[in-house]
């Protein structure tokens, strides 16, 4: 179904439970009762058409928001993407960390599987981080400065002068490194390690991993589908303040 203003929030979470931590990144609370949608954001002082756009694109994945969030200011996109990141640093990877601490094996080996498998979580969590970082450290200031500076009647001298050196194309990049590490980390526990003892926790992880990798995968549409193909339309018309 497609999410309307009118929905109730507690229906969409009872059609798809996967949607919580995409409505708890908002900041919404839940305790909401029967509120709609439209009241909630209100309550929360949320763009209601923002809202729909990205639940819709998570729940439906024949879903584009490409085109009305194309029309919405860039900075909402930006704080959306930047809740995204802290839920993976700072639940996500921490969640899937304590449940591998959890494994163990009988015997020798068990020391020498969780060594395998801390190499390999540690590999993708430092690409996650780094990646993370580089965007919200140089892609999105860069992606708001441009937004900024394009809807400003006073330009930013200075960074009308970093336009001479750098373009959004410079930031363009494929995450394919990062699905590379995901799937090793994937590898390692469903192809090559041994059966662990307690086998409920190799399937929690799993799932958790799983989850993690649909959620980015969502994420970077956002970022490929949106805000690069925004960003760079508005950075061709401020280029016309080129000397």
């Amino acid at each position: 179904m497609t999410i309307v203003k009118k929905t109730k929030l507690a229906e969409v979470i009872h059609q798809n439970y996967h949607l919580i931590p995409i409505i708890t990144r908002f900041g919404i609370s839940f305790g909401f009762g029967d509120k709609n949608i439209e009241q909630i954001c209100k309550q929360y002082e949320i763009n209601s058409d923002f809202f729909l756009e990205i639940v819709n694109a998570f729940n439906d994945k024949d879903y584009s928001p490409a085109k009305k969030l194309g029309t919405m200011p860039l900075k909402n996109t930006v704080k959306y993407l930047l809740s995204s990141h802290k839920y993976f640093n700072d639940i996500k990877l921490p969640l899937i960390e304590k449940l591998i601490h959890k494994l163990n094996w009988e015997g020798p080996e068990n020391k020498k599987n969780k060594a395998t498998l801390d190499k390999f979580f540690n590999q993708y969590r430092n690409e996650v981080i780094e990646h993370t970082a580089h965007e919200e450290n140089e892609v999105y200031p860069f992606i708001l400065n441009i937004e900024n500076n394009f809807k400003s009647k006073n330009k930013d001298n200075g960074f009308i002068e970093i336009l001479k050196l750098k373009s959004i194309k410079d930031y363009e990049e494929t995450h394919n490194e990062l699905s590379s590490a995901l799937l090793d980390l994937k590898n390692i526990i469903i192809k090559y390690l041994p059966p662990a003892n307690n086998s409920d926790v190799i399937e929690q992880i799993l799932v958790e991993i799983f989850d993690l990798e649909k959620d980015m995968e969502d994420h970077t549409k956002i970022e490929d589908t949106v805000l690069i193909p925004v960003a760079s339309k508005i950075e061709k018309e401020l280029r016309k303040y080129l000397k």
